[in-house]
């Protein structure tokens, strides 16, 4: 059983045409601050929240739209409908099926076609209506929807919900702010009540605990002191209070009742370095961030260990921010705990984060991309996409973004081809006054392999981005190959065919057809198409804004910034390579560079024939400085030796152009 669609309709930042959430049994909300995550959470509290105070409506959780004043408001309408599952209704495995436990609102099942699992919706309505309070009038209901979804409905098909039925699902909410000593005091509703209200209590506790007390009392009344206090206690207070009720103050050292003694029951933590104990208020903020988790954990233990049963049949685990307060290291075995709670049949997980941390360790399909329409401030969810399981991407593209789950969070995506670019382009972006870390930029070596998966996965999450590719000219795969590849990547995302084909041939525009896109692996590689149909044509349009698609040339970014600051880059070793004298002996500097022309291009049959002479000896050193040891340790001990006004006045024009690109993105998104 499960909680499978969460819709929501003028509910906080849900707007009126109403968004559908898909949940698993373990999903993950991301986004920006002030995204939804909180809200999407309360729409579930208000559903099956514990207490009665968690599932009233209050006036700030319908929504107003931007453009309407509100002091014109007269009346407001939210709805918030579950839709839950029995997926082991389905299961073939009879051991499964003899677990499966139907809760008893069968009646209010619905069936949407033959062969189909039933399911439940419960829906709450909430309607708001202005009056002489500031508050207003807030009505409230809550009913099954006997039908299926997409069919009509009448009034006869809305049955209210009993008490009993909506206690059969409970949502329990851990806040992102954990207070775990306000769960500890024995009132209704706090998780300690619900662990302590398992126990089957003997009739006769009062009477037992009351005989079992008596001889504290009569021990502290043998101490010298104690009896004259306690008349001095009674006679002060007669002096006050005439009353017959109530007359007699007497000064108690123990609880004579079960309700007396849970009330002021605690946990305390040994040993301690003073040998005392610890109280929960007492502990840093992350043991009680994790005590908090694990009262959580022991509520559901203790359900199935002393009943035998769930009280129950689904509890959901709300979870906000789970990394608060915890160190890393600890919050690997924090979400094993969580994804352990998911599992159980009788369970479900839900949590928000903004650590990456913790995003890495849920499934993508798992995660839930959240963000404010600042057209209308309303919430946009979208689930994360990924490649077709069967696919050579899907496995790359998952364990991407698990290593980089930085991007869920972005303003903006810089993709880059590895190492290298998320060291130089930070340091080009500062020395621009652009701090990625200011701005949430992320920089992620995700531009190679696969990269269409990536501009997919970015697109339908709405974050900008901007690719950086090595154009490759002379390697296998690279030049006009790296050209044709992105042209095709960006068709496949969508984009505007006839906009980015359309050449000029001779005195017509034609646009590209599929065989003459395949034939650009065959164009001329002539200084002429080099610098006309390449560098003009190609590489300045996908550059558009449209695009965003900047290539490293001729090679790539390493050689680039060698390029354009040699001597920078070639300090960076005590010795670089030897390279005979071309006048005095050149057979063996045509051999050496020869040999540094195919280490470069990575082909033996390489000539370097699109390159000139200083590129060519400079391929010498690119295998020295960046094939013979660590990219980043170059690049780093290289940009610690020029200025700032060196970087400005003499950056290579990719990263010219990829800067004031960066601008007018953070410029749109303000």
């Amino acid at each position: 059983m499960q909680i499978s669609k969460l819709h929501l309709k003028n509910f906080r930042s849900f707007g009126e045409e109403g968004t559908t959430i898909t949940l698993n049994k373990l999903s993950g909300f991301v986004g920006e601050n002030s995204a939804g995550k909180t809200a999407l959470i309360h729409g579930l509290v208000k559903l099956f929240g514990v207490t009665p105070n968690e599932r009233t409506l209050e006036k700030s959780d319908f929504h107003i739209p931007k453009q309407v004043k509100i002091e014109a408001i007269k009346e407001l309408q939210l709805s918030i409908e579950a839709r839950i599952d029995f997926p082991e209704l389905m299961a073939t495995n009879q051991d499964i099926l003899s677990r499966a436990s139907i809760p008893p609102f069968i009646n209010q099942l619905v069936v949407h076609a033959t062969a189909e699992a039933p399911y439940l919706r419960v829906r709450l309505t909430g309607k708001w209506t202005a009056d002489n309070t500031p508050e207003g009038e807030i009505e409230q209901k809550l009913h099954f929807v006997t039908v299926a979804e997409g069919e009509d409905e009448a009034e006869d098909d809305l049955v209210p919900v009993t008490p009993h039925q909506r206690s059969t699902i409970q949502v329990i909410y851990v806040p992102a702010v954990r207070e775990p000593s306000a769960q500890l005091r024995n009132a209704s509703g706090t998780i300690l009540w619900r662990i302590l209200n398992n126990i089957s209590w003997p009739d006769d506790i009062n009477d037992s605990i009351k005989t079992k007390m008596e001889p504290v009392n009569e021990l502290f009344d043998g101490i010298d002191g104690v009896s004259q206090i306690r008349s001095v206690i009674g006679e002060e207070w007669k002096k006050y209070h005439k009353d017959t009720r109530y007359q007699d103050a007497k000064l108690q050292f123990s609880s004579s009742t079960l309700a007396s003694i849970l009330k002021k029951i605690e946990v305390t933590f040994t040993p301690t370095h003073d040998q005392g104990e610890y109280s929960v208020e007492k502990l840093g903020d992350g043991l009680r961030s994790l005590f908090y988790l694990s009262l959580v954990s022991s509520l559901l233990e203790s359900e199935i260990k002393i009943t035998g049963k769930s009280n129950a049949s689904l509890t959901v685990l709300a979870v906000e921010e789970p990394e608060n307060h915890i160190s890393p290291h600890l919050l690997g075995r924090v979400m094993e705990n969580l994804k352990d709670i998911s599992n159980k049949s009788n369970a479900q997980v839900i949590l928000t984060s903004h650590s990456a941390s913790i995003i890495k360790r849920v499934d993508p399909e798992d995660l839930i991309h959240l963000r404010i329409d600042q057209t209308n401030f309303t919430t946009i969810v979208k689930k994360v996409i990924l490649p077709n399981k069967t696919s050579d991407a899907y496995t790359y593209i998952k364990e991407a973004v698990r290593a980089f789950p930085e991007i869920y969070f972005a303003r903006l995506v810089i993709l880059g081809e590895g190492d290298s670019e998320e060291i130089v382009i930070p340091k080009i972006l500062a020395v621009n006054e652009i701090h990625p870390d200011d701005y949430g930029i992320s920089i992620v070596p995700l531009g190679g392999r696969h990269v269409n998966h990536m501009w997919k996965l970015l697109n339908e999450l709405n974050i900008p981005h901007i690719t950086l590719l090595d154009l490759d000219r002379e390697r296998g795969g690279g030049g006009w190959s790296r050209i044709k590849y992105a042209i095709k990547q960006l068709l496949l995302n969508g984009h505007n065919r006839e906009e980015l084909l359309k050449v000029r041939v001779g005195e017509k525009e034609v646009v590209l057809s599929d065989e003459q896109i395949e034939e650009m692996d065959e164009y001329p590689m002539t200084p002429e198409w080099i610098e006309t149909s390449m560098n003009k044509l190609w590489i300045q349009r996908l550059m558009r804004d449209k695009y965003n698609v900047f290539f490293s040339a001729p090679l790539d970014l390493d050689f680039l910034m060698l390029e354009t600051f040699p001597e920078a880059y070639k300090e960076t070793v005590p010795r670089g390579p030897s390279i005979p004298d071309r006048t005095q002996h050149p057979e063996e500097y045509a051999e050496k560079i020869k040999g540094g022309i195919i280490a470069a291009l990575k082909n033996v049959k390489a000539t370097g024939h699109t390159y000139t002479e200083e590129q060519h000896e400079l391929m010498v050193w690119y295998n020295t400085l960046f094939l013979g040891r660590s990219k980043p340790s170059t690049h780093i001990e290289a940009l610690l030796k020029l200025d700032d006004d060196d970087l400005i006045i003499f950056m290579p024009e990719p990263f010219s152009k990829l800067v004031v690109r960066v601008k007018e993105i953070l410029q749109k998104e303000d």
